[in-house]
């Protein structure tokens, strides 16, 4: 059982919701329209971006254009091999909207696989005498890592777009319930952010309560930590004076 204030329930747990929202409708019409073809392409582009970067930093001026050949050679060798290597590690076949710490081991093992690839066939090519004047080496260093940030850091921007479309798109204002969560771990953490990204549910979490005196006034994903377990008594004391004196509705959920 758990007691509320004026317009607030006080949560130990949530399993969904309760307000006839088809949740999985609301998902898919807020998901980022983005398929996996398109993702291909920015990758390509993105691999272009990293080989041209990397000669640009390492060179300047008249070194630039003199090795600019084996540029040539070395974008074609990462267009053929890199996106090889990227879907066999899986990067078109997930939901970049919900990527975490582990997506982002993924992509490092995928850049890091296919940069030595990469490395590998521009030694072909140079032993074959065809990219002209050769390679830089120190190039496929800073092509790395340009690769790096650039196949992570766009994954990261769809999963932020995807999350501000999802709470611009069913953040509904003036409808639902503020709620209390019980416990400022990992599960109340977890609750918190899941009724963030669903805002369709009806619950709007405004603070923790939580024995830990380290957490006290700290926030968990913008919410504050206000006060112990035990004032549920307190809020239980307010909730039921405020049923009667306030002009808003008090909800008691069970």
């Amino acid at each position: 059982m758990s007691f509320g204030f004026p317009g607030t329930d006080i949560l130990g747990g949530w399993s969904g919701t309760d307000n006839g929202v088809d949740e999985k409708s609301m998902k898919a019409k807020n998901r980022l329209p983005i398929r996996n073809r398109y993702i291909l392409i920015v990758d390509i582009l993105l691999t272009i971006a990293a080989v041209i970067g990397a000669y640009a930093l390492r060179l300047e001026g008249f070194l630039f254009y003199y090795y600019l050949t084996g540029a040539y050679w070395m974008i074609g060798v990462s267009i053929l091999i890199k996106p090889i290597i990227y879907y066999l590690f899986g990067l078109y076949r997930r939901q970049w909207a919900y990527a975490s710490t582990s997506e982002l081991k993924l992509i490092s093992a995928a850049v890091t696989t296919a940069s030595a690839v990469v490395s590998l066939g521009n030694d072909f090519i140079v032993d074959c005498a065809a990219a002209g004047p050769g390679f830089v080496r120190t190039t496929l260093i800073i092509d790395w890592l340009l690769s790096l940030v650039g196949i992570w850091g766009f994954r990261l921007a769809l999963r932020l777009i995807s999350e501000t479309r999802n709470t611009n798109g069913k953040n509904h204002p003036g409808i639902g319930r503020n709620v209390l969560i019980v416990g400022a771990g990992d599960a109340g953490a977890l609750v918190v952010r899941e009724m963030q990204k669903n805002p369709q549910i009806g619950l709007r979490p405004i603070g923790f309560l939580d024995d830990d005196p380290n957490k006290l006034h700290h926030q968990i994903h913008g919410v504050p930590v206000i006060g112990k377990i035990a004032d549920l008594i307190m809020l239980w004391i307010i909730a039921r004076w405020t049923r009667s004196s306030s002009p808003f509705p008090v909800r008691v959920a069970k």
